[in-house]
């Protein structure tokens, strides 16, 4: 082989070269978009309809229905009030029952914690009102 033919197959192997490295670099790009934009498109899944891919049931979760009207500092402890259920607010110490699966778990400053069958769910406040809350002449 004479030095030219040596150079234009040197020049044909980096032409090769240079044209493979395009195509993988246009077709991962590519590929890498595609499943994200089908991935937003799927509706979220719900954690009910996934627990019940681990033998769980669907039953609609009583410590959602808890609302929270007010934290109290004792000196023995703390206490919440609570309203579980729609049913009207009552206190309720530190360790003690909200309904037959549930009980009050720990008090912070402005949640509480409950404690369902070793499941913790915390509840906040709702936030303060902007205004005064009452009238003064």
């Amino acid at each position: 082989m004479n030095p030219l033919q040596i150079r234009l197959l040197s020049l044909a192997a980096f032409a090769v070269f240079c044209a493979t490295a395009t195509w993988w670099t246009i077709t991962l790009a590519t590929d890498r978009a595609a499943p994200v934009q089908a991935a937003a498109a799927q509706a979220p899944v719900s954690v009910d309809q996934a627990g019940t891919l681990f033998g769980g049931k669907l039953e609609r979760n009583p410590v959602q229905d808890v609302h929270l009207f007010g934290i109290l500092a004792l000196a023995q402890g703390a206490a919440a009030i609570v309203s579980v259920g729609g049913e009207p607010p009552k206190a309720i110490s530190l360790g003690g029952p909200l309904d037959q699966n549930s009980r009050l778990a720990e008090v912070r400053a402005r949640s509480i914690v409950i404690d369902r069958h070793g499941v913790h769910s915390e509840i906040f406040l709702p936030p303060n009102a902007a205004g005064p809350t009452i009238y003064m002449r």
